[in-house]
């Protein structure tokens, strides 16, 4: 996703303004397991954005598949919009399809 995010930079002009932007990040979102709640009360507005993301890619030529996942991923949480009290437990549980019971 990284090399996709800097082809598009690269694309527009804007490599330089993305690589500093991305020397700035010091997030450890994989470790941070307790900020998940708080991503799936937002993601009813980030799966239209990574929607717009795939069309531009798509539009330069470069792969959409990644962006078009991430909408898939984010509109499992529509249903918890604003609902940041929301457990991890069913913050997970809600990424299952209804045919995946493990």
């Amino acid at each position: 996703m990284a090399a996709v995010s800097h082809a598009l930079a690269a694309r527009h002009g804007v490599d330089a303004e993305l690589t500093l932007e991305a020397e700035s990040i010091t997030s450890r979102v994989l470790a941070e397991v307790d900020y998940l709640p708080s991503v799936a009360a937002r993601a009813w507005r980030w799966a239209p954005e990574m929607e717009e993301i795939a069309a531009t890619l798509r539009s330069t030529g470069l792969p959409p598949d990644l962006a078009e996942a991430g909408a898939t991923v984010l509109r499992h949480w529509t249903a918890d919009k604003d609902r940041f009290d929301l457990p991890l437990e069913g913050v997970l549980a809600h990424l299952h399809t209804p045919d995946d019971q493990d």
